[in-house]
């Protein structure tokens, strides 16, 4: 009966054409792409639209390679800093260099995986590299033509300033910034995703060949409990307020006044005002 319903479309007028009722959700009613958890809490979970939990796993004994992370960023980000001029910003396109500069815990190269939170710790915990990896952020955005620092393209991009289509490599910065929990840099990166989204893909998501990227939008911050981090190095400041390799110092913390109680007062939830 279907061949006979085919044949009989295939001589109307104006060719070939059915439709078939698959019973699939419209792609804005279908779950959107859940980002990740680590690998290190057990979870295998792989790209696609689900999301998987489990226990955390640890490190290797002999804890990270801090020193061999630090040779080669820096070796790298002289690279990137000699192709920030008009003209060259196409070699750093053509650079091979994501797995050290902006480590993830499922790449390719395993040797430059981080593997639990205390690597994540052990290289934050490093200030020149935590502010070469900053750096190394915002020049790799600018060889795209997108200023992480004002959250918008460059106005006049030079010649090779522009997206390469590499959706791979802007998915595994995320995935790094999201991993070593860098908000500010993240959310600018996310914003040019969206961007990129609305004007050169028309709409379309991001891939690897078969394989959707598209949990970089969804990354959030803080991904874990403060009390994980504590310990940890002071966070940077936004990067409006920081130039390229300086890390400013820590905020003071803010310590809220308990607030007297007066006799024959209301009781009720506190408000805590601060003078601008």
């Amino acid at each position: 009966l279907w061949l006979k319903s085919c044949a009989c479309l295939a001589t109307m007028p104006g060719g070939l054409a059915w439709s078939i009722d698959t019973g699939a959700a419209p792609a804005s009613a279908r779950p959107k792409a859940a980002p990740r958890p680590p690998l290190w809490y057990g979870s295998g979970a792989k790209y696609g639209r689900g999301r998987a939990a489990g226990r955390v796993k640890k490190g290797s004994p002999g804890g990270i390679e801090v020193a061999r992370f630090k040779e080669q960023q820096a070796e790298t980000l002289q690279l990137f800093r000699e192709c920030c001029v008009p003209g060259r910003w196409s070699r750093l396109h053509r650079g091979h260099f994501d797995w050290w500069m902006f480590p993830i815990d499922d790449g390719s190269k395993p040797q430059w995986n981080i593997t639990s939170e205390d690597d994540v710790e052990e290289l934050k915990e490093d200030p020149e590299w935590l502010a070469n990896y900053r750096e190394a952020v915002q020049l790799a955005a600018l060889a795209w033509g997108w200023d992480v620092q004002r959250n918008c393209r460059v106005e006049a991009p030079a010649d090779g300033q522009a997206w390469t289509n590499w959706d791979v490599r802007l998915a595994k910065m995320c995935r790094s910034l999201y991993l070593f929990e860098e908000k500010d840099l993240l959310d600018s990166l996310q914003a040019f995703a969206r961007d990129l989204q609305a004007k050169e893909k028309k709409g379309k998501g991001f891939f690897y060949g078969m394989i959707c990227l598209d949990e970089l939008l969804y990354f959030e911050l803080p991904r874990r409990d403060t009390e994980a981090g504590a310990g940890r190095a002071p966070r940077p400041q936004p990067l409006d307020t920081q130039p390229l390799g300086e890390r400013p110092a820590p905020e003071e913390p803010v310590v809220e006044k308990p607030v007297a109680k007066t006799e024959g007062a209301p009781t009720g939830p506190s408000v805590c005002c601060s003078s601008s």
